[in-house]
């Protein structure tokens, strides 16, 4: 994890969806520009595909920057499609257009830079995700901090660790 400029505040996001059963789910990390964490949410979001789940974790962590009054927002995402979103709403599906929107507005009126990242530059985002893939509810979670699923991959990339994903063959 590459920590934001001094007095910047950098939220990573990343949203899944699993196939059987149809279950999706967003999550985000807030950290300061010394790597701290600000806190960080997770939701279960009910029938939905990846595309929005990462929409809407993106959104989740713009509206509740804005709630915030975070005025240096640096965000990272592993879906490039969120970025060209970012670039051009014109792909954002209807029913989440109107907070999108907002979204974009909000981000113009303040220092706002945005970045990909790939898969294994964002676990602790994932190991989020995960928390709500096992929720029942689909409530917005909001954890103070680290929940103790993730304390693991936080401590590693705190101190530069990598993360690599190994595949069973």
């Amino acid at each position: 994890m590459v920590p934001p400029i001094f007095n910047w505040i950098k939220v990573n996001t990343d949203g899944a969806a699993t196939k059987n059963p149809p279950n999706a789910a967003a999550g985000g990390i807030f950290r300061n520009d010394a790597g701290n964490c600000l806190g960080c949410f997770a939701q279960n979001l009910g029938t939905a595909n990846a595309y929005y789940a990462e929409l809407l974790a993106a959104i989740l962590a713009m509206e509740f920057a804005q709630s915030k009054c975070y005025n240096h927002l640096w965000l990272e995402t592993d879906s490039q499609l969120v970025c060209l979103a970012i670039k051009s709403s014109a792909k954002v599906p209807w029913d989440l257009s109107n907070r999108w929107h907002n979204c974009m507005f909000f981000v113009k009126s303040i220092n706002f830079v945005y970045s990909h990242v790939y898969r294994e530059g964002n676990a602790c985002a994932d190991g989020l995700v995960n928390l709500g893939l096992n929720y029942s509810l689909t409530n917005f979670v909001w954890f103070d901090s680290i929940p103790d699923s993730i304390r693991g991959e936080y401590n590693r990339n705190r101190i530069g660790l990598p993360n690599y994903r190994f595949v069973n063959c």
